[in-house]
């Protein structure tokens, strides 16, 4: 058997053909068709991938809003020789040249505009020839219909008026004619005619020797001849001449665009080859879109890993199609797929021998988009039933003679050829002696994978499916057969052999229950075990799956509640940053109300001492004090009532928290305790503070210093450098770092604090311009500068309150 016929063989047996006539199906053009039957195969690894590159480019464009333009143009590679050859073309021929052109202008543009998006493809721009003014004059002179227009040229049009207005003339005289009186008898009716392109009248058969004229022709009745009257001879041959010469024009305009046709001949099949290539690359990628086919990473090192992989015939004509998994890595030479009957194990043997013919011609397979698959230069199939009763062979022979000649042929290649090949062998070493063939066969996957080969075989031999205990580079693979319900579920498990289930195929199909028990009964017990632990094996790796494949959702549900509830955290916290914005301008609100009212108090008391006044006065700042409380969101934090002793007061001057001894009322000064010390002050630079502000932690009391904040001196002062409040934001996000600012002066506020030092230090500079045109727009700031260097230079910002 020849090379050529291995390839015959090999495209027959795997149906190769009518892949190929699925994808001509798709095609606009005979042309492009014609291209889908004969398919080139790559000769090459990346001439593969750049086939396959040009397929997913225009299958990325089919439902894009500009595809590329419907490639239906005809067919005038005829046209073409004959004008190569000097002959004339009629005007629908120069009609379908004219539909080529545009179409390849037009194709053309598309090209230019989507060469981003279509790099590889975009290549063709070059080698499509414009020819716009061959177009132009084709297009001038002939309609869409490839009529001649009477515009082609001014001699045209002037014959062709002088012939219409000849024919009007006629025409009246006609009429004329068989509306007289004189007539009326001899006519079959009041009607004129044409025969042999000359004008007639309808003479009645009996009275036609009364009309002196040239006769024509005769109804098929016999009832009626047509009679040249002779009078009007003359001008009918004025008519005549003037078609003549009309036809003289038209000919000789057509055979000046034959001319220009014959003279453009080599861009015009340039075009015509364009469009094609073209029409059958979309017709390729309309059929991987059809079977659902993506671009698979092609490679030499022997890896195969299909992903839910489909048969693509099986995928065009039935509804749901069973998807698998095939997986070979670069250790594993062989893959023996065993399992029952009628189980789907020769599908899957066409499937990856389609699989790898479809990635050779750039046809996207139907697997998911991250499969892998070798490029084989040479594939070999021997499927199916070979026996030739012709020739005198058996299955048996057929099947040996076809392994003789691939033993050969891959002998004979060039050195590592075969190691870039892929055998497909169905039922190995079948239709003989069991014993025999198993050895038989096992012997030549040897040979084959000794020769380099990727080898992927179907057997019922449990020979063959124990090898791979006895051979590391051979694995096992089964179709799965359900047990419960005696049916094959056409799902490839890789790793484990199947058993063959004849007899409860058989027994599923019909057969009496005594056949089958007597056949039970001759099964030696050796390999009925084996059948059930392979059976076994496969119940087992199915509920594995079921439960990996539970455990995959459980996963995926409990990923999917984690992803909504962080989301809800993210709106939570973006809630509360709102709300406590919105809380701290309502604060804000009411404690600058509450300012003014103070105010206006103490002024009133300025002019008015009276000690009726006084008590109003107190009771207006209690009434005052219980508003701001009820009105504050978060914990009061100080009081406008007058202090008293025993108070928690805070020293204005200081910043300092400590407990007044002395009731202040008629006092120029009380004293107030700070720790072991006691502090003598005037009672207008104080004020009480709510118990929330102090945190005792021993026997001195400190001031509450909020998170985030530096820890702040009982002795602060300007001079020494020390600050009544200080905050620092390093590290912060520039967000937190505003909000936690405006914090830090709304505190500041309430403490009637002089000075705020803001450490941010020196970084991008993102957060030091923040916070500093924050200072810049607050009503609070009186007056803000960068620090000296002994405060820590432009790293902080000493902001001055009002």
């Amino acid at each position: 058997m020849k090379v050529s016929a291995l390839v015959q063989q090999t495209e027959q047996v795997l149906e190769w053909h009518q892949l190929l006539d699925a994808v001509a199906s798709q095609a606009a053009s005979s042309m492009g068709a014609e291209l889908c039957h004969t398919l080139p195969f790559a000769r090459d690894v990346e001439a593969a991938r750049a086939h396959q590159q040009a397929t997913f480019e225009i299958f990325q464009q089919l439902e894009s809003d500009s595809p590329l333009p419907h490639l239906n143009f005809p067919d005038i590679r005829l046209l073409l020789g004959r004008a190569a050859k000097g002959g004339f073309l009629e005007g629908l021929d120069l009609r379908d040249i004219s539909l080529v052109l545009s179409m390849s202008q037009a194709t053309k543009r598309w090209l230019e505009q989507h060469c981003e998006s279509c790099p590889t493809v975009s290549t063709r721009t070059a080698q499509l020839a414009e020819l716009t003014w061959v177009l132009h004059t084709i297009d001038h002179c002939v309609d869409s219909q490839g009529h001649l227009r009477e515009s082609a040229s001014p001699a045209l049009q002037q014959l062709t008026q002088k012939s219409q207005n000849l024919r009007q003339t006629m025409r009246g005289s006609l009429e004329r004619l068989v509306s007289s009186e004189q007539h009326e008898e001899r006519l079959q009716g009041q009607y004129f005619a044409e025969r042999e392109n000359r004008y007639v009248i309808p003479v009645k058969v009996e009275r036609q020797h009364e009309v002196d004229g040239i006769i024509h022709d005769i109804s098929s009745s016999g009832a009626t001849v047509f009679i040249e009257p002779r009078h009007l001879i003359e001008a009918n041959n004025a008519i005549k001449f003037a078609d003549l010469q009309v036809a003289q024009e038209t000919r000789r305009i057509l055979q000046d665009l034959s001319d220009t046709v014959a003279e453009n001949i080599g861009p015009l099949q340039g075009n015509i080859q364009q469009l094609a290539e073209l029409d059958c690359l979309v017709a390729k990628a309309k059929f991987s879109r059809k079977i659902e086919g993506y671009p698979v990473h092609l490679n030499q090192d022997h890896r195969i890993e299909l992903i839910d992989a489909k048969h693509p015939l099986l995928v065009l004509s039935k509804d749901h199609v069973v998807a698998n998994t095939v997986t070979l890595d670069q250790e594993i030479h062989t893959l023996i797929i065993s399992g029952p009957n009628a189980g789907g194990k020769t599908v899957t043997l066409k499937l990856v021998g389609l699989i790898a013919l479809m990635v050779k011609v750039g046809l996207l397979p139907p697997c998911a988009p991250d499969s892998e698959m070798v490029f084989f230069e040479r594939i070999y199939a021997d499927i199916g039933d070979t026996q030739d009763l012709h020739r005198d062979l058996s299955s048996f022979s057929g099947h040996v003679l076809s392994l003789i000649a691939l033993l050969e042929d891959l002998r004979f290649q060039k050195q590592g050829s075969a190691h870039r090949s892929l055998v497909l062998l169905d039922e190995v070493g079948s239709s003989t002696d069991p014993i025999e063939g198993a050895a038989l066969a096992e012997a030549i996957l040897h040979r084959l994978s000794d020769l380099g080969c990727i080898n992927i075989v179907t057997t019922h031999y449990p020979s063959l499916k124990t090898l791979t205990y006895r051979n590391p580079h051979v694995r096992n693979a089964s179709q799965e057969f359900d047990l419960e319900n005696l049916s094959p579920t056409y799902r490839l498990i890789d790793g484990i052999p199947g058993g063959s289930s004849a007899l409860d195929i058989a027994s599923r199909l019909g057969l009496e229950p005594e056949i089958l028990e007597e056949a039970r009964g001759l099964i030696q017990r050796e390999d009925q075990d084996l059948d059930y632990i392979f059976q076994r094996l496969q119940q087992t790796y199915s509920q594995l799956e079921e439960e990996r494949s539970q455990a995959h959702q459980r996963h995926e549900e409990a990923k999917r509640v984690f992803d909504e509830a962080h989301v809800l955290r993210e709106q939570l916290t973006t809630q509360t940053r709102e709300e406590r914005k919105r809380h701290r301008q309502q604060w804000q609100r009411e404690f600058s109300k509450a300012q003014r009212q103070v105010v206006e108090i103490l002024e009133t008391l300025k002019k008015e001492k009276s000690p009726s006044r006084v008590q109003a006065t107190r009771r207006s700042m209690a009434s005052l004090d219980q508003h701001i409380k009820e009105q504050l969101p978060i914990p009061e934090v100080l009081s406008l009532r007058n202090p008293k002793a025993g108070d928690l007061v805070e020293i204005d001057e200081f910043g300092t928290v400590g407990i007044l001894q002395d009731d202040p009322e008629g006092r120029k000064q009380v004293s107030i305790r700070v720790g072991s010390q006691t502090i003598k002050i005037s009672p207008s630079a104080i004020r009480v503070v709510s118990a929330s502000r102090i945190k005792p932690k021993s026997k001195s009391s400190t001031r509450h210093v909020p998170a985030g904040f530096a820890p702040v001196s009982d002795n602060s002062s300007m001079k020494t450098g020390f600050y009544q409040q200080e905050h620092d934001f390093r590290g912060i996000r520039l967000e937190d770092a505003l909000e936690r600012t405006t914090a830090a002066l709304d505190q500041a506020l309430m403490d009637q604090a002089k000075y705020v030092k803001i450490i941010h230090g020196q970084g991008s500079g993102a957060l030091k311009t923040g916070i500093r045109e924050l200072c810049q727009s607050s009503p609070y700031t009186k007056n803000y500068r960068a620090g000296d260097p002994s405060e820590g230079g432009d790293g902080v910002t000493i902001i001055e309150l009002r």
